[in-house]
């Protein structure tokens, strides 16, 4: 049953008996199989700091639950998914992954281990997100995973016709509320970003996966400068400094990648709707 406009995973009884500790190992699991590379022992027992016994012993029992979900490889040593995989822990949305990756990276800013907050944030700006397909961005994260090349089919908020292209991604960035690629496109020969929701399908190709060593605007800092604009009334410029810990004499400073510059500059630059001016400008 849908719940609030989301459906469940499937087995809602089963998935309700488990205690936290095994719940997580199995939704780790079924990230790995879904997302990832397969999965092996060493890499559960080593990601929860656990046994590799424990781990075998928690992969068998995610089997025994869930019978013709997964599959071992005695050539390769991992465990892969079924054709007819589905999973039951974590919910087949590359949107809702990519929130789990963005997630995970800021949690790893916070703490060292594993935990929840009893605090629920109520999250507006993804009411606003673009839908994301589900086949291609399973196809473009597999060949950032591997560093391989993937001709893709993509809309282009400049053309209206939809144009065909060989990336090699490099980097997944987060930027104006979506997901972005850093890929070289191997037919304009230079690097650029590509928005996940505008990949209408996409191919792992034999092309040779060119590497952002080269990409030297990602791999160049800059520091930007902004100061609240004069025509604001004074107290709203003292109240925009005093969100940020980076001003100093009335300057906000903020150092970033030259490749995404651009996107700061488009979020404080932009005229805002309560003033009908830009809160900043460069400095």
């Amino acid at each position: 049953m849908p719940v609030n406009g989301i459906t469940q995973p499937k087995n809602e009884i089963h998935v309700k008996e488990l205690d936290m500790s095994t719940r997580s190992r199995f939704e780790f699991i079924e990230t790995r199989l879904f997302w990832g590379e397969g999965l092996t022992a060493n890499e559960l027992a080593e990601a929860f700091g656990i046994t590799r016994q424990s781990a075998q012993a928690t992969i068998h029992n995610y089997r025994q639950r869930h019978p013709r979900q997964m599959r071992y490889d005695p050539k390769r040593k991992r465990h892969f998914p079924e054709d007819s995989f589905s999973p039951s822990y974590v919910r087949a949305a590359p949107i809702l992954f990519l929130d789990y990756l963005r997630g995970q990276t800021l949690a790893g800013f916070y703490r060292e281990e594993r935990g929840l907050s009893d605090i629920e944030v109520t999250d507006l700006d993804r009411l606003l997100r673009p839908e994301l397909p589900l086949e291609p961005v399973r196809t473009v994260l597999t060949a950032l995973l591997r560093e391989q090349v993937v001709q893709i089919n993509y809309r282009s908020k400049n053309r209206e016709s939809v144009t065909v292209r060989s990336i090699s991604p490099n980097h997944l960035v987060f930027a104006d509320d979506r997901y972005h690629l850093r890929a070289y496109c191997h037919q304009k020969k230079y690097f650029l970003d590509f928005v996940l929701s505008r990949i209408l399908w996409a191919e792992i190709t034999k092309e040779e996966w060119v590497s952002s060593i080269e990409d030297k605007s990602w791999h160049t800092f800059v520091t930007l400068r902004f100061r609240p604009d004069p025509r604001l009334p004074a107290e709203t410029r003292e109240a925009l400094l005093s969100n940020y810990e980076s001003q100093e004499n009335g300057y906000l400073q903020v150092r970033c990648r030259e490749a995404l510059a651009y996107y700061i500059k488009r979020k404080l630059l932009s005229s805002d709707y309560k003033f009908s001016i830009p809160l900043w400008e460069s400095a």
